[in-house]
C-alpha cells in the first residue's frame, strides 16, 4: 500500500498538548485524559514529562502493590516535574487515593491521569474532585491533525489536509495502524484490539459471567453503525435480557466502543426523540463492502473529535446531534453551538444535488452552515440561493480538528 503522507513530521505534538500544557498544567489542575484503548494517550501523556521515572503505571505489578497500600509511599521517589499516572482507574478506589495525592502534592507538581474508560463512570461516588482537574478527550487521527487546531469559524477553509481521507476509510485513525500503512495488518490489529477489550478493558468495570455474549454483542455492532440503535433488536439476536445487554452496551460506550449522536427535536415538528445513531470509534470495523456507512461513520469521528475538543478547552459548548422526524426525513449531523443550530451536515456517495432533506431543514433550523458532503475528490460547489455547499470529504475536513 503506498504511503500518501509525509513521515518527516509525524513526531508533531498532538492536538491537545498545548491546550493541557497551558490549561490544566499551568493552573496546577489535574488533567484527566480519556479515550479508546491503543488512540496514544501513554505517548501524549509522557510528553509532559521532565523526568521518565515520574512515570507510573497501574499494568506495572511493583507500583500497583506499592499504590494499594499506600499511595505516598508509591511515589515517595519521584522527582521534580509532572507525575504521569497510567490507567490508574482500575484501581477501585482510585479517586479517594488520588484526592490525597492531589491534595498533598498537587499544588507543587503537575499530575495526569490517563484511562481508556470514560473517567467520569469510576467518578461516581465518594469524594467530589470537583475543582481538582480539566478532563480531556483523545480521539484518533484524523484529515486536519495538527498541533495548533482551528477554532470553529475557522474550519470552513481547506487547507493541505494531514492524512488523506481515502487512507483513513480504509485504515483508521489509530495511530499503528494508520501510520504502519498496511492494511492486512491493520486488520489483524484491530481484531487484537477487540479481543482485548473483551478480555481485560470489560472485566476491569464489571463482572460478566457471559464474555460470550459480550463478544458476540460486539460482533454485531459494526452491522449497526451509522444507523439507528436498538436494545431491543440486538437482546434478540444476542440471546439475553434486555436490562443485560442495555447494561452491555454502556460499559461499551464507557470504554470508547461506539458512541451515541443523539436527535434534536427543538422546533422540529413530530420529531423523533428516542432513538440515538450508532457510531464506532474503529473505523475498520465497519463492513467495506457498505461505503455509505463508512462515509458516514468517518464523518461523525471527526465531527465528534471537533465538538468535545472546543467543549473541552472551553473554547465554545458544542454538540454532536442529528435531525429526523416521523415522516422519514433526516439530516445526519447537526453540530449545535451553545445551544443552537450552527452546522448541518449531510452524507452522500455522489450525490451532488442538495439534498431535499437537508433543504428542509435548513430552512426549518436556520443554521450557519449547510453542508453536503460527497465522495468526489476537489469536488466543491456552492449554492447560494440555497443556503448549501456541496464538497468532498477531504476538501471539507482538511482544516477541522
Amino acid at each position: 500500500m503506498t504511503i500518501y503522507w509525509s513521515t518527516d513530521n509525524l513526531s508533531d505534538v498532538r492536538y491537545l498538548q498545548n491546550p493541557i500544557a497551558e490549561d490544566a498544567l499551568a493552573t496546577r489542575k489535574m488533567a484527566f485524559i480519556s479515550g479508546p484503548r491503543q488512540v496514544g494517550k501513554t505517548t501524549l501523556a509522557k510528553t509532559f514529562l521532565s523526568e521518565p521515572a515520574n512515570y507510573y503505571s497501574w499494568d506495572t505489578e511493583a507500583f500497583r502493590r506499592q499504590w494499594s497500600r499506600s499511595p505516598r509511599d508509591a511515589l515517595v521517589n519521584r522527582r521534580e516535574g509532572p507525575i504521569v499516572l497510567d490507567e490508574i482507574h482500575k484501581d477501585r478506589r482510585w479517586k479517594n487515593r488520588l484526592k490525597g495525592v492531589y491534595d498533598e502534592l498537587g499544588h507543587d507538581q503537575a499530575i495526569v491521569v490517563t484511562g481508556s474508560a470514560r473517567l467520569d463512570l469510576y467518578r461516581r461516588g465518594g469524594d467530589s474532585m470537583q475543582g481538582r482537574y480539566i478532563p480531556y478527550r483523545l480521539h484518533p487521527f484524523t484529515c486536519g491533525e495538527r498541533a495548533a487546531p482551528p477554532l470553529p469559524d475557522a474550519v470552513f477553509t481547506p487547507t493541505k489536509p494531514r492524512f488523506p481521507w481515502r487512507d483513513l476509510l480504509r485504515l483508521g485513525g489509530f495511530p499503528e495502524p494508520l501510520l504502519g500503512a498496511n492494511e492486512a495488518k491493520a486488520r489483524r490489529w484491530s481484531r487484537l484490539r477487540r479481543e482485548r477489550v473483551v478480555q481485560e478493558d470489560v472485566r476491569d468495570i464489571m463482572a460478566v459471567m457471559d464474555l460470550q455474549a459480550v463478544r458476540l454483542l460486539m460482533d454485531l455492532l459494526p452491522t449497526r453503525a451509522a444507523g439507528l440503535l436498538s436494545v431491543n433488536a440486538l437482546r434478540e439476536d444476542v440471546g439475553a435480557s434486555y436490562a443485560s445487554v442495555r447494561a452491555w452496551m454502556q460499559v461499551l460506550e464507557a470504554l470508547y466502543v461506539w458512541f451515541a449522536v443523539r436527535p434534536y427535536s427543538r422546533r422540529i415538528a413530530r420529531a423523533l426523540t428516542a432513538e440515538p445513531k450508532l457510531y464506532l470509534f474503529d473505523q475498520m470495523l465497519v463492513p467495506e463492502n457498505e461505503r455509505g456507512r463508512r462515509l458516514e461513520n468517518l464523518a461523525a469521528l471527526h465531527l465528534l473529535k471537533a465538538t468535545q475538543y472546543w467543549t473541552d478547552c472551553a473554547i465554545a459548548e458544542t454538540e454532536l446531534r442529528y435531525v429526523r422526524d416521523k415522516e422519514k426525513r433526516e439530516v445526519d449531523f447537526l453540530v449545535l453551538r451553545n445551544g443552537k443550530p450552527w452546522l448541518l451536515v449531510e452524507c452522500k456517495t455522489t450525490e451532488t444535488e442538495p439534498s431535499p432533506h437537508l433543504l428542509y431543514f435548513r430552512s426549518l433550523l436556520a443554521p450557519e452552515h449547510a453542508i453536503q458532503l460527497v465522495d468526489i475528490e476537489g469536488y466543491d460547489r456552492r449554492h447560494p440561493g440555497l443556503g448549501v455547499r456541496v464538497v468532498s470529504y477531504e476538501r471539507f475536513f482538511s482544516a477541522w480538528v
